[in-house]
């Protein structure tokens, strides 16, 4: 006799084998016009960890070309330009509420930098995107407390932060603009770093001087601090770029040129070799899982997990083993096959072929199905929430 068993409610933590763990680091960012009309972005990143890569990843028929610097993996970048004339980058700032919205899809706070660059041309386009997404920070998930910098060819100019449970927007109006490590839409929080006020000040009042590239270079230098790992200046409308590593030769990039060369990459201490563009890596999918039910008049709780690989970025596949026991404390087990779909980001179904072991009064082992109707939120975190019903027909 078949018999189905109904668990009401099961709620499911997902934990991806991949952290990173990211400090705060400091750092000071300005843009400006020259004489020329040319937009002129400054770039100090001052962190005390070295290295680091440059990459180059040409258009698709989605998302638009660009160039990123990263230390922690092509999907976490620190700045980049598009080939769009769009350039975005991070700086920390301090501890403070921020807001969480678990119908929006879910990134990582360094994973904004990329997806602006790949979808935006101007920074008008680039505020479209942040309200799309919950915005999530916290250095033990690799996803630094941070603001963002945006400017476009055109020398459009905002600063996106989230302070005291909102995202607040702080545009350009004098077209320059000055972001270090205090918040610019609520100075009176502290910042992360003592030097924060003074730079930015120090910048503020020299930037009616700042008329070329060597005059964007002497400020970013004047403002460097002991730990300053690369000094940038960005041209915009030329989509150049020149990167100065440490007390290295400064280096001249052409980034329609090296989109030309295809998806590659530069070590910042190395800028002569060539590094191939990284292989997506398989993320092994550990999802624990408890519930409670019923199998026909009877209560039943169960716990287990799930060993799941993704067949695509919306498909996994992977063992699970669960262990029921009835409200007599009676217990049998299961394992089996299961295949996971997302639809509509949000929406998981499941099915799988499952053998139960010990199962009834004769402790028979039988075949049986089981499935799952759920919700879980577009995320990129390495915990994901995951509500869902569970039948099992046994």
């Amino acid at each position: 006799t078949m018999k189905t068993l109904n668990i009401l409610a099961i709620y499911t933590l997902t934990l991806v084998i991949s952290l990173h763990s990211l400090p705060a680091f400091t750092c000071t960012i300005f843009h400006v016009t020259d004489q020329n009309d040319q937009v002129l972005v400054g770039r100090n990143f001052d962190w005390e960890t070295t290295g680091g890569k440059i990459w180059f990843i040409p258009a698709t028929d989605t998302n638009n070309g660009f160039s990123i610097l990263e230390q922690a993996g092509v999907d976490m970048p620190y700045e980049g330009i598009n080939d769009k004339g769009l350039f975005i980058a991070i700086a920390a700032v301090p501890d403070t509420n921020t807001p969480l919205s678990l119908v929006k899809p879910i990134r990582k706070s360094l994973e904004l930098v990329r997806i602006v660059l790949e979808k935006a041309k101007t920074v008008e386009e680039a505020l479209q995107i942040f309200p799309q997404y919950t915005v999530v920070f916290g250095a033990f998930l690799g996803n630094p407390l941070v603001h963002y910098k945006i400017v476009d060819k055109n020398g459009d100019s905002a600063i996106v932060e989230y302070v005291d449970n909102e995202m607040k927007i702080t545009r350009d109006i004098n077209r320059s603009q000055v972001m270090t490590n205090h918040y610019v839409a609520n100075p009176n929080l502290s910042s992360v770093s003592k030097t924060s006020f003074a730079r930015y000040n120090t910048v503020r009042n020299s930037l009616k001087t700042a008329y070329s590239v060597a005059d964007v270079q002497n400020l970013l230098a004047t403002v460097s601090q002991k730990m300053t790992l690369w000094s940038n200046v960005y041209v915009l409308d030329k989509q150049q770029f020149y990167v100065t590593y440490k007390d290295s030769k400064t280096v001249l990039f052409d980034l329609k040129n090296e989109l030309y060369r295809g998806k590659h990459g530069y070590r910042l201490d190395n800028l002569n070799q060539t590094l191939e563009y990284p292989k997506t890596k398989t993320n092994i999918i550990l999802r624990p899982h408890f519930g409670y039910g019923y199998i026909e008049d009877e209560s039943v709780y169960h716990y287990g997990g799930r060993i799941l690989l993704p067949a695509t970025d919306k498909r996994r596949f992977g063992l699970e083993l669960t262990q029921f026991v009835d409200e007599n404390e009676e217990s049998f087990s299961s394992i089996g096959i299961v295949l996971e779909q997302r639809l509509f980001k949000w929406f998981n179904m499941s099915i799988g072929t499952i053998g139960y072991f010990d199962y009834g009064v004769d402790s028979d082992n039988v075949i049986g199905l089981t499935t799952n109707l759920g919700w879980e939120p577009d995320n990129h975190i390495p915990f994901k929430p995951f509500v869902t019903y569970r039948n099992d027909m046994i």
